[in-house]
């Protein structure tokens, strides 16, 4: 059986503000540094993880640095990993892009899916980038494998490995604390832990009174 393990890096000092990170980065605050401490002992006494696949950010490489301080395992820096590309909504918070961008920021809660930021990317175009390194991984030797990503792009990661739809997609959530597995035999089943405890069955998703999921951190 293979095992896919789908991290997403620790609290960073921009997701407190509420502030889109996008291709742009932030330090680790020190609760992030904890988190990923507990993804790495966690991860330690599971089956050894063969490679961690990281997004090339610092907030990710910064994640991974930690967490392989418990598994030691290879490492390798993915392009595709990186998070959406949010283009002029790079580093503005909340407030500063509902005013700056009125009718950019409606459209996105009408469709979240397929709603570009202007000059960014939309998830299915994420989809498109991620897809064959994806597949990849699903038909490659390695049976335990750690990717290291991004609240947006651990969505679409999700979706690729568990067939979801584009409406189930954008329902599911991932906090810095939550770490998913992902076990692969003849059909795939996710289970998470937060903070280094469960494992709970499922996927985190929005409550049924939430249309979009959160842009950073978590509830």
């Amino acid at each position: 059986m293979k095992q896919i393990y789908v991290i997403r890096h620790g609290q960073t000092e921009w997701n407190l503000a509420r502030r889109m990170q996008g291709r742009l980065d932030s330090p680790l605050t020190q609760e992030g540094m904890e988190q990923a401490h507990d993804h790495g002992a966690l991860l330690k006494t599971m089956d050894a993880v063969e490679t961690m696949y990281v997004s090339p950010s610092g907030r990710t490489r910064e994640t991974a640095y930690i967490i392989n301080s418990y598994v030691r395992a290879r490492v390798e820096y993915v392009d595709a990993l990186l998070e959406r590309d949010v283009g002029l909504w790079s580093g503005l918070t909340v407030d500063e892009l509902e005013e700056a961008f009125p009718q950019a920021w409606r459209d996105r809660l009408e469709d979240p899916y397929n709603h570009r930021p202007p000059e960014g990317e939309n998830l299915a175009d994420m989809e498109a980038r991620v897809a064959d390194f994806v597949d990849d991984v699903l038909k490659g030797p390695e049976q335990n494998v750690a990717l290291v990503t991004h609240q947006v792009m651990s969505r679409v990661v999700l979706g690729r490995l568990l067939g979801l739809l584009p409406e189930e997609v954008v329902r599911v959530m991932h906090p810095n604390d939550a770490l998913y597995r992902v076990s692969i035999d003849e059909v795939a089943d996710v289970s998470h832990y937060l903070s280094g405890q469960g494992p709970f069955e499922g996927l985190l998703r929005l409550r049924d009174d939430e249309t979009i999921p959160p842009l950073n951190g978590r509830r």
